[in-house]
């Protein structure tokens, strides 16, 4: 094979090249290797189909072009000797290139050190490119003797692989921008043609002495109708595949699963200053919870599909309608002039309402609060009214249609909770609980999370989030944080001195106050006056206040890190994930919210993003929490993806007061929780 034949008995054949070919070859590649990197971005993204989906479609995509490209370029070359393909042998030969490409990728995306999986990476590619040529070559009958300079295959080799790892480098990086993407593509392909072209260059043909031979043609006609074919289809399959996981993607960010209306993440992007057409009301179940409790989830599910139709149906055309939050319902009229027709649809669904929740012995009580437009208020002031309407309703237990009223709901009631604030924390109307979290089928206990509840005098019981934004617009949850700090370092030296071990207590930490440096100064006081390892305290962050300022918090975050404190980003997926952004910081865990739980067990396909949200925060190396578990199924669904997720939910605890955790904490053993 690599030896030259007796020059007496055989003659060299001179070929020619066809630029047309040369061309066709060029642009396949092209086309493979940008679909090929468009592919492998959509496995590093929250995706409604699997991570392992886009990995074989992106494997399949780069091996189809480079295999193609093999037959265009042997098409390219004219000899004037007939040229055939054996259709067996030429398909068999893109199975090595398939499999190198496929563990090339996987290798990308292990925890291996970049160097070594960049440059193992690449040479599984050119090994897999050279393989594939030379059972291509093998495909290829035609009557003559085949040389090969080992010398020119092995520079095509060596460039293939050195092009491979630029281009393995470029796609790990996750801040690239769209020229790093194009110089990828550029790379793969001036990779896979040099390969491909140096292995023409280096091989010789030989023909017997006296041997017939033709004019200089083209041949294997049907392998490039074949190759034609298959990057249509490509093309055709990938925008498909695009098309269908962007509209799911949107579905299941934009729509609310259970009802099929659009959720809070939709009614959020009509929260604007501007003047609002039409009036805003909301509809609250605050019994929700119980009617769970009582009659099970799938009882609870059913009640909201039937409201949430009972709402449809009496939906007007000139109103949008919403599911924007477990228990709540919200309207919104976006043509002006319908305050009293509104009001009316309003007093139908009431009736109708009565009606329907009557099956349950008056169980499910409801208000609903409608704020009225006029020419001055926004979405926002009028949403805000409806809140107030609802939050206070449940508070005075005022069950019905309530309309807005300034005088019974208006500032007064942010101004109490404002006025109130500073003496609630120094009479303890203000109090933290602790919500337990698990670790794994063995349910070892891992720490708590602490949160607020406020008892007010008056009012009744604060939700946190109504309190917690009035704080935040006026400033003062600073205050309060300064609070939450040296009350959980106070709570943890108490179970230190009773030999009562908490390992970790999370704080959550407010907007823009993460780059407060009176924040890590207290931390570090309180930690050191109590003698406790910084690392027992996690400071948990959202996704949404961090992106604010991201380069302030990234700093803020490093110096926290660096005094030994943990970082967990809360509520991820929810807000504006960026994987540039998750790589930059210094976080230790990934909090999962509450919403992706809720749709467990579920097929695969319908838990494709929780599944790429646990394989982001595995590939990171971070401690994964799964927030909001309420049913044995989904725990188990759950640690079947992961058998070391930590959980924290109603399923293993509500939120407790001190002495109800420490209660728990003592009975644990017997119900098989193991201790650290």
């Amino acid at each position: 094979m690599f030896s030259t034949p007796d020059y007496q008995d055989y003659t060299q054949l001179i070929g020619s090249f066809s630029s047309k070919m040369i061309l066709a070859s060029f642009l396949v590649i092209a086309f493979s290797s940008y679909t090929t990197l468009v592919l492998y971005d959509r496995m590093l993204k929250p995706s409604f189909f699997k991570r392992e989906v886009w990995l074989l479609l992106a494997s399949l995509a780069l091996s189809f072009g480079i295999w193609a490209t093999h037959f265009l370029a042997m098409n390219s070359l004219l000899l004037p000797i007939e040229m055939h393909v054996h259709y067996g042998w030429a398909f068999v030969c893109i199975l090595p290139i398939f499999f190198a490409t496929l563990l090339a990728f996987r290798l990308v995306c292990s925890p291996m050190k970049a160097c070594w999986r960049h440059a193992v990476g690449a040479a599984l590619i050119a090994q897999g490119t050279t393989a594939m040529h030379f059972i291509g070559m093998k495909a290829m009958k035609v009557d003559a003797v085949i040389v090969y300079d080992w010398n020119l295959l092995i520079a095509g080799n060596v460039i293939a692989g050195l092009l491979a790892y630029l281009t393995l480098r470029e796609i790990s990086n996750l801040e690239r921008i769209s020229a790093s993407k194009v110089l990828a593509t550029f790379f793969l392909t001036v990779g896979t043609l040099s390969m491909h072209y140096l292995g023409i260059l280096a091989t010789t043909y030989y023909v017997e002495e006296g041997q017939a031979v033709s004019e200089s043609v083209m041949h294997m006609q049907v392998m490039n109708v074949l190759i034609g074919v298959g990057s249509g289809l490509l093309l055709l399959g990938m925008l498909l595949i695009s098309y269908i996981d962007g509209y799911v993607d949107y579905w299941l960010k934009y729509f609310d699963v259970l009802t099929k209306l659009p959720n809070r993440r939709n009614w959020e992007r009509c929260l604007t200053d501007e003047v609002a057409p039409g009036d805003v009301a909301i509809w609250n179940f605050p019994d929700l919870p119980r009617i769970n409790q009582l009659y099970g989830y799938s009882e609870g599910d059913k009640i909201l599909q039937q409201i949430g139709e009972l709402f449809a149906k009496w939906k007007p055309s000139y109103a949008q309608l919403y599911r924007v939050s477990g228990n709540r319902y919200l309207f919104c009229v976006e043509s002006t002039g319908r305050t009293a027709d509104f009001y009316k649809n309003l007093v139908l669904m009431q009736r109708d309402m009565d009606q329907l929740l009557s099956i349950k012995n008056q169980e499910m009580r409801y208000a609903c609060g409608l704020a009225k437009a006029d020419q001055n208020k926004s979405v926002k002031t009028l949403y805000k009214e409806a809140l107030m309407v609802v939050e206070q309703a449940a508070a005075s237990h005022e069950w019905g249609l309530v309309t807005f009223d300034p005088v019974t709901h208006g500032m007064s009631y942010e101004q109490d909770v404002l006025r109130d604030i500073s003496k609630a924390l120094d009479e303890r109307q203000i109090y933290l609980v602790y919500q337990p979290k698990v670790k794994g089928a063995i349910h070892e206990f891992v720490g708590v999370e602490a949160l607020l509840r406020w008892t007010h005098p008056k009012l009744g019981a604060i939700t946190p989030a109504t309190f917690i934004p009035i704080l935040e617009q006026e400033g003062r949850m600073g205050e309060v944080t300064d609070w939450v700090i040296r009350e959980v370092c106070r709570q943890i030296h108490n179970w230190d001195s009773q030999s009562i071990h908490v390992p970790q207590v999370a704080i959550n930490i407010p907007g823009e106050y993460v780059t407060e440096p009176h924040l890590l100064d207290l931390l570090w006081k309180e930690t050191t006056a109590y003698r406790l390892d910084p690392s027992r305290i996690e400071l948990e962050l959202t996704e949404t206040s961090t992106a604010k300022s991201t380069n302030q918090a990234i700093a803020a975050m490093k110096r926290f890190r660096r005094y030994g404190f943990s970082i967990a980003l809360d509520d991820f997926g929810t807000g504006v994930s960026s994987l540039s952004f998750l790589q930059q910081m210094p976080i230790t865990t990934l909090k999962i919210d509450k919403s992706f739980t809720d749709r467990v067990p579920a097929p695969a396909k319908n838990s494709a993003v929780l599944n790429a949200i646990i394989a982001i925060g595995c590939s990171m190396d971070l401690t994964i929490v799964v927030e909001g578990v309420e049913k044995e199924e989904q725990v188990e669904f759950l640690l079947g993806l992961k058998s070391d997720l930590t959980f924290q939910g109603y399923y293993f605890s509500k939120p407790l007061t001190v002495p109800q955790l420490e209660s728990w904490l003592a009975e644990s053993n017997t119900r098989g929780f193991v201790h650290p």
